[in-house]
């Protein structure tokens, strides 16, 4: 009996069947395709690929960068939060790139990179929305300072200037970094009206007719161009010129009147920041009148005290004349009359004295 082809004494292997289909031969532009689908943040490579670890992933990072990012404030996003997504994205994408390169797709290759350049604008609109949100959050805080500066020019002004300089000072330091710091924001627009207002609430006591007090509040608005830009002073530059002068002439004016001592300084003062000024021109005709008056007085019921006043107002014009510019000569003129009634005085205060 002839012997069966395959029988028991020769062998025969059947081959093990394959686990799965064969990789896919390597395709750059399906590579290209899972790594700008995986660059939208939201792991879509991943998904066409059927690999929900990684995809989790993604949007757990796109999740936390949500998280931190929203609401927007004016700080915007912290550097290591912003460094540490774009290296997931660009992780991600390589890894997607390795992956798709030889894994089929549900889409043709061209077709999944079309989208994946389409999905690009996902994170590019929401970078620009949030740096709109960004620079509007800025744009409220810098109103959060002008309106903080604005209520301590305010409270400022419910006190006497020496009780509020410190209020005064900071609020002009913040109008001071908004207009040169942040010039192009609402908050800096707004400065020129706010100094206006400033100014009118530190020279206050001018428009009461406190000009003794006027004084020290008028200095110190003359400092203010050498740190506050001058387009945003416009007029106000030279705003508080004439009305120091006039507060400088009335006060001492006054004190001249009551005999006091503090009227040299103030016409000091008058004739050497101020000489041309209306005010300048009226110091001859009050200390002329001074004299007058005190000359009269010579005659009157206390010629001592009227003496006493004329060598006071000639010392005292003497010492003004030094420094009086073009007004020394008629200063002097009214030292020497005062001295020369205080001399002639003499005997009348003798004879009073007797």
């Amino acid at each position: 009996m002839p012997e069966a082809p395959y029988g028991p004494n020769q062998g025969f292997t059947v081959p093990p069947m394959p686990s799965g289909p064969p990789p896919a031969p390597p395709n750059a532009l399906r590579a290209a395709a899972v790594a700008v689908l995986n660059l939208s943040g939201l792991g879509l490579g991943y998904a066409l690929l059927r690999r929900w670890g990684p995809l989790a992933l993604c949007l757990a990072a796109t999740a936390v960068l949500l998280v931190v990012a929203l609401p927007a404030d004016a700080d915007g996003l912290p550097t290591g939060v912003l460094v540490g997504y774009l290296v997931v994205l660009l992780l991600a994408a390589a890894h997607g790139a390795r992956l798709g390169l030889r894994t089929p797709l549900p889409l043709h290759a061209p077709l999944a990179l079309l989208l994946g350049l389409v999905l690009l604008a996902v994170p590019a609109g929401g970078a620009l929305w949030y740096d709109g949100a960004r620079a509007e959050a800025e744009q409220r805080a810098l109103l959060g300072r002008l309106e903080k500066a604005d209520d301590l020019v305010a409270a400022a002004g419910r006190h006497t200037f020496a009780a509020s300089r410190a209020d005064y000072r900071s609020a002009l330091a913040a109008y001071r970094d908004l207009a040169v710091d942040h010039p192009g924001s609402r908050a800096a627009d707004r400065v020129p009206a706010r100094m206006r207002a400033y100014y009118a609430s530190v020279g206050a006591p001018y428009g009461r007719g406190e000009y003794c007090g006027a004084v020290e509040p008028l200095r110190f608005l003359r400092t203010v161009p050498r740190t506050m830009p001058a387009d945003r002073l416009g007029t106000l530059t030279h705003w508080p010129d004439d009305r120091l002068a006039t507060s400088l002439y009335e006060c001492g004016k006054a004190d001249l009147g009551d005999g006091g001592e503090a009227w040299t300084d103030r016409f000091r003062e008058l004739l050497a920041d101020f000489p041309g000024s209306p005010a300048a021109a009226k110091v001859v005709p009050a200390v002329d009148a001074a004299v007058r008056s005190a000359q009269q007085g010579v005659g009157g019921k206390a010629p001592c005290t009227a003496v006493d006043r004329l060598h006071t107002l000639d010392t005292r014009l003497t010492d003004l004349a030094a420094s009086a510019g073009n007004a020394a000569t008629d200063l002097t003129a009214a030292a020497a009359r005062a001295g020369k009634g205080g001399d002639e005085g003499a005997y009348e205060c003798g004879v009073d004295q007797y």
